[in-house]
């Protein structure tokens, strides 16, 4: 393909749709690009144009032996090229060269921040204002690279950080896993989070809150490609970030639901790479506040004891598997079964759990439910604007038990304001929710239940 044939790469008008993974550095780097042109402009001199061609075209390992012998010089024709050119065709495939060169050996980078970080790195950062998103996509990848470098400039860092987020936040969670601009941000917020100086920048551009709202808006349902790459790079950006000891706390903080969500993302994800990034950032946040207990709560331990039975092709999950069971086997032991029902109470993700059907807990906590002043009774009757068919199901099966067991539990669950609650979630369509929201009514409205339920 010549220089002047159709353009590989589209603007982000006319690609708002597609991904701009759909060309590879492979279809890039298959073209021609006519430096001799840029010598003639000036751009480079004739040594440069020498040193361009002692790379194009050849085997990694040859650009990466090249590197290590003459970087300095390389490191400042990249960025002469770079700075004046503006044609996106050869700018991508200088970019798409870099990136294959770097990922051969990282350390290369290095040679961008000893030419002196202003002119090794901020041609970089302009390039992510451009609006090629496979040349943006590409910016970004080797910028983080250069940043992954020790030493690398805190500035810098956090200008790439900023403009991560600042372009995340820019796309609804819902509409990002069909955003082209989104992979280019995901892509190098996954690199920059890879080192702790890098994670330190994250948490500086509050990247954490970002994070967490795209994986709590997406959906474990859907299998096309984008979402479960989305989804695997917001876990892994995750994980990443779950070795600082800051961001770790953020995590694990009830409020959060991030534990919770893991622990569905690992129940119901069919993918194993997904499973395997999740159960590592579970395996971090282990002893971080209340992440184990709540690991318990949520019901980790029988998802473990039956992936214990199951064959991975990824080693690293039985390993995981094992070492988080035996862990959680020290909370599961000293919890106790109040513990477990009031943690699941305050997260409002409410599971058939055991103890909403046991009559020994009811018999033995229904007095638990009016200390602090009936605080767990009234987030039980709070659930009950729940949108969430189950959670519904369950408060009204555990108001109806309170007041089974509780002798002031029918006085004490219509002064929290249980009874018109109750009374429109009768109107809930699915029919499970009906059924234990009519006997919560019954036993709401009258006194003697017992003789209600003999007849």
């Amino acid at each position: 393909m010549g220089y002047e044939a159709a353009p590989l790469l589209q603007s982000q008008s006319s690609m708002s749709r597609v991904k701009a993974t759909m060309i590879t550095s492979e279809d890039v780097l298959r073209s021609e690009v006519p430096w001799p042109a840029f010598q003639s402009a000036g751009i480079i001199s004739k040594e440069q144009l020498e040193l361009i061609y002692s790379l194009d075209k050849q085997d990694v390992q040859v650009q990466v032996s090249q590197f290590k012998s003459k970087g300095l010089d390389l490191a400042q024709m990249f960025v002469a090229l770079l700075t004046g050119v503006n044609k996106d065709d050869a700018v991508c495939y200088l970019l798409a060269m870099l990136e294959t060169i770097f990922d051969a050996d990282g350390g290369l980078a290095s040679y961008f921040i000893k030419i002196a970080p202003t002119d090794g790195v901020m041609p970089f950062l302009k390039l992510l204002q451009r609006s090629s998103l496979f040349l943006v996509e590409k910016a970004a990848c080797v910028v983080a690279k250069i940043l992954a470098v020790p030493g690398a400039p805190d500035e810098y860092l956090a200008t790439f950080a900023a403009w991560t987020v600042s372009t995340l936040k820019s796309v609804a969670p819902s509409e990002a896993s069909d955003s082209a601009t989104v992979a280019a941000a995901m892509g190098g917020l996954q690199s920059l989070c890879s080192t702790m100086t890098g994670r330190v920048a994250a948490m500086g551009a509050e990247a954490l809150p970002s994070l967490m709202a795209l994986l709590m808006t997406s959906s474990m349902t859907s299998s096309s490609s984008s979402s479960v790459q989305l989804l695997y790079q917001t876990l892994f950006s995750l994980w990443s970030l779950s070795y600082s000891p800051e961001a770790a706390a953020a995590m694990a903080a009830p409020k959060a639901g991030l534990v919770a969500k893991l622990v569905d993302i690992v129940k119901t994800s069919p993918k194993e790479k997904v499973i395997r990034v999740s159960l590592s950032t579970l395996r971090n946040l282990l002893g971080t506040g209340s992440a184990s207990n709540d690991m318990v709560v949520f019901g980790l331990m029988p998802v473990l004891e039956a992936m214990q039975a199951r064959k991975f092709a990824d080693e690293d999950i039985p390993d995981d598997v094992e070492f988080m069971h035996s862990a959680l086997q020290v909370n599961l032991t000293t919890l106790s079964s109040w513990d477990v029902y009031k943690a699941e109470l305050d997260s409002g993700k409410l599971e058939w759990s055991p103890s909403h059907k046991s009559e020994n807990f009811w018999k033995d906590n229904y007095k638990s439910f009016e200390t602090q002043g009936g605080a767990a009774c009234k987030q039980l009757v709070s659930l009950l604007s729940s949108d969430d068919a189950q959670v519904l199901a369950i408060a009204c099966n555990d108001i109806s038990e309170f007041i089974k067991f509780n002798p002031e539990g029918r006085r004490l669950m219509t002064q929290y304001g249980a009874k018109p609650l109750a009374m429109q979630v009768l109107k809930h369509p699915d029919p499970t929710v009906q059924k234990h929201a009519l006997t919560c009514v019954q036993r709401l409205m009258v006194i003697n239940w017992e003789y209600l339920n003999r007849g």
